[in-house]
């Protein structure tokens, strides 16, 4: 009876604040993408917009300043969502535009405000009940000197509602991208003649770190709709010229913190509801009834590729011990949808069309939990930018020579000026000589430009590369551009190659009998389910955290574990020549490594994954370990890290008070790359790197194989989170 009058209560809030006016808004957003020139000069360009409304009530913009030249086309699509009894209907409108010239215009929503039915002002909330929603973008579309290209707008989102407890801090960390690379900033409106905001302001409990687009909930006794306007601002990171078609120019200067009235390229509107809860959560660690996002879910503010009329799945998995998972609430372009594949896990899935090439569109999730009392627990919110290109390529092979033609995407835009075929130290292998504007173009003997020849038990493979990557260095978690194409020539049916997980490690030693150490990847930083053996290889992504866990077993009492060093190889080599680094005589050497808290028998660590640069898609990981008795002194384990300069290096081995050292292994981390779906001709993999593989055969004679590639399948780019 109490748990069904606290639901009718829940019910009752909710509906005080959000039925009263049917038409009220719970926020907004726009951004602005250039579309190039017509033939006469004119220029286009197209608004994309969301408004989030009680009901699916559209409103439109006018013209506040310059010239916002004259609409061509507009499309807008309506749906709903919900958050447990609260629901909302989000706009998502595109407004295509010709312009006489590229000068700065302004425009503002709303165009109809009707207070009477709530038309064109905020949901009723306790800054003010009924206060105007407003909503100002200010487009810039000159010519950079820096580009030569017309500016663009930051690319930013936001779930329209989120939802917190009464009592426990929360921190909204808005994903910002900036096509141009400039610098974002998000600032709060405080002055209403400039028509930036209605409310003006945040409310009590709340604070925003402009530089970081953090904002945090600290905590508030008023439950209900908390609104929050955002203006979204990008500055150039050097100084640069903005020329425009009626012969003028301005100057545009980096933010300084000591000039912080300098103008900004773009002010472009974010606006957002946060829904403080009645109830408090009885813990707010996350994990325990906040949901916490788990592989394969991407990392927030990570650039995912997707391709023109290919669908793009992006896997979110969701946890929490005391809560059960309930939905995911997604906004995205049009288009977009989700489906649940289990009680923790869900897909999304979006198709790009032709019209969105080369164009970047953040799609925004949040993980929902309840209790048993229908008590709301949200995770952090997460935004991922996705950048939509063209996958075209043709290789045309013959008995001396490859050619390789790939469409430049985004991508291969951003790193053309590093991109270079395996040896560029010949002059022919430039990749500049061949190459246009709208392809890369590269021609090369199968014997030069290190093109490396590979044999196995099915094929002849001359394969060469192009990528952005430093040849001086040996991994990267950068996303680099690798383009990896081969001529292959069959010789029998294919080859399938298997992955086992590798069994605990047992040794025998006197003074320790039998003792066994087990090296595991685990799911999460809090060690609780580690990765299934039937899941190898392990998928992992650029910067994904790796949460490894060695331990030690034995019958032998006050033993301890110590781990001395430990490396990555590409293959299941300790002995490989290409190796890299992580713990050298107890002493990390990453920087990304992290070591958490565990008993004398056991070692956990984590560590950001990367690739080894070049043509290796996986890694193992090799430890060296040592068991010694506790308390001894002068023992390895009692040294702990040991510097090279030191000059003590070699420690003396007393005859019980440690173990010899030993080598384990666990692998492979699989680098997670698009993988493409089974059909004939070349295929093409692509995650953050993008990767062609396309292979041609020969028969009799000379035979020319020009293939487009086949459809691939693409993965996100997700992170490990704690439990």
């Amino acid at each position: 009876m109490a748990s069904l009058t606290v639901l009718l209560l829940h019910l009752l809030l909710m509906l005080s604040s959000a039925s009263a006016w049917y038409y009220s808004y719970y926020g907004g957003s726009l951004t602005f993408t250039p579309k190039g020139q017509y033939s006469d000069g004119t220029y286009k360009v197209e608004l994309h917009n969301k408004q989030t409304t009680i009901y699916c009530n559209l409103n439109y913009y006018s013209c506040s300043s310059g010239d916002c030249g004259t609409q061509t086309e507009t499309t807008s699509t309506g749906f709903y969502s919900n958050s447990m009894g609260f629901y909302w209907c989000q706009y998502d409108t595109v407004n295509k535009i010709n312009l006489n010239s590229n000068l700065p215009f302004e425009i503002r929503y709303p165009t109809n405000v009707s207070p009477y039915i709530g038309l064109g002002v905020w949901a009723s909330n306790f800054q003010n009940s009924m206060a105007n929603w407003i909503m100002t973008a200010h487009v810039d579309l000159g010519t950079r000197s820096d580009t030569g290209e017309s500016n663009r707008s930051p690319i930013t989102d936001m779930l329209p509602v989120l939802r917190v407890t009464r009592n426990c801090p929360r921190s909204f960390n808005m994903a910002v991208f900036d096509p141009d690379g400039d610098k974002v900033r998000c600032r709060v409106p405080t002055n209403s003649n400039t028509n930036e905001c209605g409310l003006c302001g945040l409310t009590a409990g709340f604070s925003l770190d402009q530089n970081s687009c953090s904002l945090k909930y600290i905590n508030s006794n008023q439950y209900g709709n908390h609104p929050i306007e955002l203006v979204v601002e990008d500055f150039p990171n050097k100084p640069i010229t903005l020329s425009y078609s009626d012969g003028s120019y301005t100057t545009k200067h980096p933010l300084s913190p000591y000039r912080t009235t300098i103008a900004p390229l773009s002010k472009l509107p974010l606006q957002f509801t946060v829904y403080v809860d009645y109830h408090n959560a009885p813990s707010c660690l996350d994990g325990d009834y906040f949901p916490v996002f788990s592989s394969p879910t991407p990392r927030n503010g990570v650039n995912l590729p997707a391709y023109v009329n290919r669908t793009l799945e992006i896997k979110v998995k969701s946890e929490a011990q005391y809560t059960t998972i309930y939905d995911l609430i997604v906004t995205g372009p049009k288009g977009i949808s989700k489906r649940k594949i289990s009680t923790e896990e869900f897909i999304i899935n979006w198709t790009p069309t032709e019209n969105e090439l080369n164009d970047h569109f953040p799609i925004c999730f949040v993980s929902e939990a309840r209790d048993t009392y229908y008590q709301v627990f949200q995770s952090e919110p997460r935004c991922v930018i996705v950048d939509v290109g063209s996958d075209e390529t043709t290789v045309t092979c013959n008995e001396t020579t490859i050619t390789v033609e790939v469409e430049k995407s985004y991508l291969i835009r951003h790193n053309e000026g590093k991109l270079h075929l395996n040896d560029f130290s010949d002059a022919s292998c430039n990749l500049t000589t061949r190459s246009n504007t709208t392809h890369l173009v590269a021609v090369m003997s199968l014997n030069t430009c290190g093109t490396t020849v590979e044999e196995d038990e099915n094929n002849i493979i001359f394969k060469n590369m192009i990528t952005s990557g430093d040849p001086t260095e040996i991994i990267s978690r950068q996303n680099d551009v690798e383009i990896v194409f081969s001529c292959a020539y069959p010789k029998r049916s294919n080859l399938t190659l298997g992955f086992t997980h590798k069994n605990p490690y047992v040794f025998t030693e006197k003074g320790f009998g039998a003792f066994t150490f087990q090296f595991e990847f685990f799911q999460s930083q809090r060690f609780r389910k580690q990765i299934e053996s039937s899941t190898y290889p392990v998928e992992v992504y650029l910067k994904q955290m790796i949460f490894m866990q060695i331990e030690a077993t034995t019958s032998i009492p006050n033993t301890e574990l110590f781990v001395e060093s430990c490396k990555a190889t590409p293959y299941d080599n300790p002995n490989s020549r290409i190796s890299y680094t992580i713990i050298e005589n107890g002493c990390v050497r990453d920087n990304t490594v992290e070591i958490y808290n565990s008993s004398k028998s056991q070692f956990r660590f984590g560590m950001e994954a990367f690739e080894f640069i070049g043509a290796h898609e996986q890694v193992y990981i090799t430890c060296s370990v040592i068991l010694c008795e506790t308390g001894v002194l002068g023992s390895r384990c009692s040294q702990g890290c040991i510097n090279s300069n030191s000059g003590n290096l070699r420690v003396k081995r007393e005859a019980v008070a440690q173990s010899s050292r030993h080598t384990i292994s666990q692998g492979p981390l699989h680098l997670a790359k698009t993988s493409d779906s089974q059909a004939s001709g070349p295929s093409l993999n692509m995650g953050l790197n993008i990767i062609f593989i396309v292979g041609c055969l020969l028969a009799c004679g000379v035979v020319i194989y020009r293939s487009r590639r086949s459809k691939a399948k693409y993965q996100p780019l997700p992170t490990f989170e704690t439990d």
